[in-house]
């Protein structure tokens, strides 16, 4: 499970919509999740009515407002001359004529990515955060303040650690969908609390001695923007069983 990747497509297929002159890229365009661009100047007022079109052409039209629809035109903040540019730049590539992408245009296609990648940044959901949200619904799993998410599966009797402590634990990694993590993984160690992962560390002092938790380690809890371990993706939660079995209180 890989989390925050960017969908790049979308941005190439966004600013396609914007500087396109051909019909096929307006195809293409259909990929483009619903999007709001603001740019300045009124929109144009929309249309009080259809138009008539003969029965034949009727799927001719119902593909130009399944694609402006689909892409938002109405949405991208164009003034009735913009768009009307644009519309004449889309007859001019049909009738292959089209017009000369020139420094302007790139202008504006490169203003165009930088607005449509941000709103696609703004409203791509955090994987991260959904997977959080998902335990919180239906697992019963409870957040700490940090971030950190755990459920108690067996309730200790005896003391919880301190960050100076040593304890004796147990901990078993996986990944969000299963996968075993080997390397992160230890069936028994004596350790000082304040050397594990800063999440497993949070974790360790949830438990009493005794006492059995899943410890679910958000990424800015175990590896943050420091190295990660081969097998584990760039910026994935990290699942811990985790036991602690005894304090060993600082002599």
């Amino acid at each position: 499970m890989t989390m925050k990747n960017k969908d790049r497509s979308k941005t190439g297929l966004a600013v396609a919509l914007v500087v396109s002159v051909s019909l096929n890229l307006a195809l293409v365009l259909t990929r483009l999740a619903p999007a709001k661009v603001p740019e300045r100047g009124e929109a144009p007022a929309p249309s009080s009515g259809q138009a008539a079109v003969p029965p034949a052409l009727e799927p001719y039209a119902a593909m130009g407002s399944y694609m402006a629809e689909n892409n938002r035109i109405a949405d991208l903040g164009w003034t009735r001359p913009q768009f009307d540019a644009f519309m004449q730049g889309m007859r001019a590539s049909y009738e292959k004529r089209p017009f000369a992408f020139d420094e302007r245009a790139r202008e504006l296609r490169d203003r165009m990515s930088a607005k449509v990648q941000a709103m696609i940044d703004a409203e791509t959901p955090d994987p991260v955060e959904a997977y959080f949200q998902t335990l919180r619904e239906t697992e019963g799993v409870k957040p700490t303040p940090s971030g950190l998410h755990y459920r108690i599966t067996l309730e200790g009797d005896r003391e919880t650690p301190g960050p100076e402590d040593t304890v004796v634990i147990s901990y078993t990694a996986r990944l969000p969908d299963g996968t075993s993590l080997a390397s992160l993984s230890r069936p028994r160690v004596r350790v000082r609390v304040a050397d594990l992962l800063p999440g497993l560390a949070e974790g360790v002092q949830l438990l009493r001695g005794g006492g059995k938790a899943l410890v679910y380690v958000p990424p800015a809890l175990s590896y943050g923007d420091g190295t990660w371990p081969e097998e584990v993706p760039r910026g994935a939660p990290i699942v811990f069983f985790l036991e602690l079995h005894e304090v060993v209180r600082p002599q």
